[in-house]
């Protein structure tokens, strides 16, 4: 039995190694994909951090082994679609991650991006009732962010902002609402005739 010990052993340092190896060489073509998002070089960096992803796609419980690692990696990627306005590839990409990495879902960052994406389909949408209800639903979301990461500034300040243009609405339908009462008060006595020019069979 234990002559078997010290091969099992040495094979155990050699995988351990190769993964080390692996996991440092990946790591230095993430870090290669920042310092081209830095740069502004933005194909660079997404082609790169493409090329990262591609193992995970694969394996996907390597997931879990790096998951802040690769929580950066993939919201990095996400950045880079917004800013692209890819806005309909940002959703797709968000809800394939948390499909295949559940974890994402629960962080601060994934109801930022999802938040961001929402108010952008509110302002670009012609269609007043639904950019009201994609403003609420990025409002439940930056809720939802702030719930795990209360001390992120981007989600308060996003909360804050997409809370007061919905506030602003509906004071602003309300003074509509005034200000048709009003007109309807003043009218009234234009439309309601007095006793006097009731027919004597319609007066009390």
């Amino acid at each position: 039995m234990k002559k078997f010990i010290w091969p099992a052993f040495l094979v155990l340092i050699f995988v351990l190694s190769v993964g080390l190896i692996t996991y440092g060489w990946w790591i230095f073509q993430v870090e290669r994909g920042h310092q081209a998002l830095r740069r502004g070089d933005t194909k660079t960096a997404a082609e790169i951090f493409s090329s990262a992803e591609a193992p995970f796609e694969r394996f996907p419980w390597l997931t879990r082994l790096v998951r802040e690692d690769y929580q950066r990696l993939v919201f990095n990627q996400v950045g880079i679609l917004y800013a692209k306005g890819s806005n309909d590839e940002v959703m797709e990409k968000l809800q394939e991650e948390a499909g295949s990495a559940p974890f994402l879902a629960e962080s601060g960052e994934f109801s930022f991006w999802i938040g961001n994406a929402l108010v952008r389909q509110a302002v670009q949408s012609k269609n007043p009732e639904a950019s009201v209800n994609a403003l609420k639903a990025a409002l439940a979301e930056y809720q939802k962010g702030l719930a795990a990461e209360p001390d992120d500034w981007d989600l308060k300040y996003n909360y804050e902002l997409v809370k007061h243009i919905l506030s602003q609405k509906d004071r602003d339908k309300k003074k509509e609402e005034e200000k048709v009462k009003s007109i309807l008060e003043k009218m009234r006595p234009l439309t309601e005739p007095s006793r006097e020019q009731l027919p004597p069979e319609k007066r009390g």
